[in-house]
């Protein structure tokens, strides 16, 4: 493991130019928070869509007009709004009441939405829309693209954008779940549709993912009538149309029911499969399961998934999973029950690659099942730990947001902590990675009227707002004064996954050659007559000071570098004014919180 952990340090220190590091606007004020949806009437069901450059779009329907509009903002690295408050208008529509819909991301950056919008002739219809990065509409084909205008009942849209700049779009119709691919300028290209109808009963869209070109589908079979069983399903689909997973789709779950009105979401696990959660209705004794299904289309754990907890004197419900990219490792957290429902609490829970519970065979509390009623949870992953985060309603309308960071080892590193903590009532709690290693968080929320949507950053040391670019940096002392006194170097940045991250050099002898020394532990070592700090297990060459004296350097911070790593970094400089011919810098620290 040393020596790849070297490999991505090298890399990262291939960007030799000084890119300052920006101040968030976000607060750090739980009892603040973000107000990016706070127009008259009432703002919901909010959606997050991470961006390359560290920011998120966020979605939501706007009930400001004569029905609930679809309206995007789209929120910078700092926490700044890109849009004008309260985002852009995307479609105006007449709906009194809302479904579920999609929000996803182009190859190019553009936001996509698909939902359904008002038809003249039908009374709704499913479209898809592109917003490019500045706010402006039609950036595919020249406006939405039209998927169904039928009298057909047309529901609950999903839209994935795939690597070959184009999108597919998911939805409902009558007992049939509709597929069609978009080319990147708006062209259908499977004509006609791709349909997906059971022999009996009905499918409805549950979520859909790409996977480089292709996407992954998954949908709930109500297997009969209206109390009959509701199993899950999925499906890959190529870049043709062409269904990789066999005839007869890959089931999921295919004993018991899910719980009427649940359709639960997946994640793709970056290698062209997927990870799903979901919970057992089939007995009283409520459960959640998990299941890995691979590139190919094969159960990676047992059939029907592993139960997360084998506590059979507690029931269970609402799982969410995440998979972790540096180990393969699957993360699932879930409301903990009493048997009679009546108390509740946050339970989480850790799988390898083969399905093996590996935090006990209970998993891990993060909150006490007690009297005080917990939901809406959500976990996230970055370098194998884990953010999880929940709405706790201390009474009724004086709800909070609530996280937690646990360790590889299933030990809680920072938390529980606050996220918002104002009294209101809170719902639909929304959660994304940023790449710049930020938990972003969205939810409704009460606490001005009807119901608006906030939004506040988590730090992955569990802090809110502008995160501490020194915390993560420790001067070890021992420069070596040369021509201009000691040269001093400093490191700034957070250290999370993705973030940006600085080191530089000041002080020393102008557009001189020096060297820097990266190593994985401390030597403090004698050498020409100063102080080697780090062990040399990676040096630089050929690099020079500039005619200040000085060297900067920057980049992110590898996802693949886990918490409590350390790296020590120090900079030796040919100095003919120094004791022996060199002068060196004082030595950092860096650790990843």
């Amino acid at each position: 493991m040393r020596p790849s952990i070297l490999r991505c340090f090298v890399i990262l220190l291939g960007v030799l130019a000084l890119a300052p590091l920006s101040h968030a606007q976000w607060g750090s004020d739980p009892a603040t928070n973000s107000a990016l949806a706070d127009g008259a009437s009432d703002q919901t069901q909010s959606k997050l869509q991470p961006t390359a450059d560290g920011g998120m779009y966020l979605s939501w329907f706007d009930g400001i007009g004569t029905g609930f509009d679809v309206r995007l903002q789209r929120v910078d690295a700092d926490g700044n709004e890109v849009f004008a408050h309260n985002g852009v208008l995307v479609e105006d529509r007449s709906f009194s009441s809302t479904q579920d819909y999609g929000l996803g991301i182009s190859a190019n950056g553009n936001a996509l939405l698909a939902y359904r919008a008002d038809s003249p002739l039908n009374g709704a219809t499913v479209v898809a829309e592109a917003v490019h990065p500045d706010g402006t509409l039609g950036q595919m084909g020249g406006g939405s693209i039209t998927l169904a205008d039928t009298s057909d009942f047309v529901a609950a849209p999903k839209i994935a954008g795939t690597s070959d700049g184009g999108a597919v779009v998911a939805w409902i119709q009558n007992s049939s779940v509709r597929l069609q691919k978009l080319d990147a300028q708006g062209v259908k290209q499977w004509v006609p549709d791709v349909v997906l109808t059971p022999a009996v009963g009905s499918y409805a869209v549950a979520d859909l993912h790409a996977a480089g070109n292709d996407v992954i589908l998954s949908f709930v079979h109500q297997t009969g009538g209206f109390g009959s069983p509701r199993q899950l399903r999925t499906q890959k689909f190529d870049a043709a149309g062409a269904a990789l997973w066999g005839a007869n789709h890959v089931d999921v779950f295919d004993s018991g029911s899910l719980q009427f009105g649940n359709f639960p979401s997946f994640v793709p696990d970056g290698s062209g499969g997927a990870v799903f959660s979901w919970y057992d209705t089939g007995s009283l004794a409520l459960q959640c399961y998990v299941q890995r299904i691979d590139r190919t289309g094969a159960e990676l754990f047992a059939h029907n998934g592993v139960a997360v907890s084998t506590n059979a004197a507690r029931i269970r419900v609402s799982p969410h999973a995440a998979i972790d990219a540096l180990s393969g490792n699957t993360i699932v957290s879930w409301v903990e029950l009493s048997a009679n429902q009546a108390q509740t609490g946050v339970f989480t829970q850790k799988f390898d690659s083969a399905g093996n519970r590996l935090w006990g065979d209970a998993g891990v509390e993060l909150v006490p099942v007690s009297a005080t009623q917990v939901g809406n949870v959500r976990t996230l992953t970055s370098a194998d730990t884990s953010m999880t985060f929940w709405i706790e309603q201390q009474a009724f309308g004086n709800d909070r947001v609530h996280g937690v960071r646990v360790f590889a080892d299933g030990q809680t590193t920072v938390g529980p902590f606050s996220v918002a903590t104002t009294a209101s009532g809170k719902s639909r709690l929304a959660a994304a990675s940023s790449a710049h290693g930020q938990s972003i968080l969205s939810w409704n929320d009460t606490r001005a009227d009807a119901g608006d949507i906030y939004a506040q950053n988590v730090n992955c040391d569990g802090t809110l707002g502008p995160p501490s670019l020194s915390a993560a940096w420790t001067d070890l002392g021992n420069a070596l004064a040369g021509f201009s006194g000691d040269p001093a170097l400093v490191g700034s940045g957070a250290l999370c996954p993705g973030a940006p991250f600085s080191i530089s050099l000041s002080n020393a002898r102008p557009s001189s050659p020096l060297a820097i020394v990266l190593g994985l532990n401390l030597l403090a070592a004698p050498l020409k007559g100063g102080v080697l700090v780090p062990t040399p297990d990676k040096i630089f060459f050929n690099l020079s000071s500039d005619v200040g004296g000085g060297v900067a350097l920057a980049s992110h911070w590898p996802a693949s570098l886990p918490a409590g790593f350390e790296l020590y970094v120090q900079v030796w400089v040919t100095d003919a004014a120094a004791v022996l011919g060199f002068a060196a810098s004082n030595g950092l620290r860096a650790s990843v919180p």
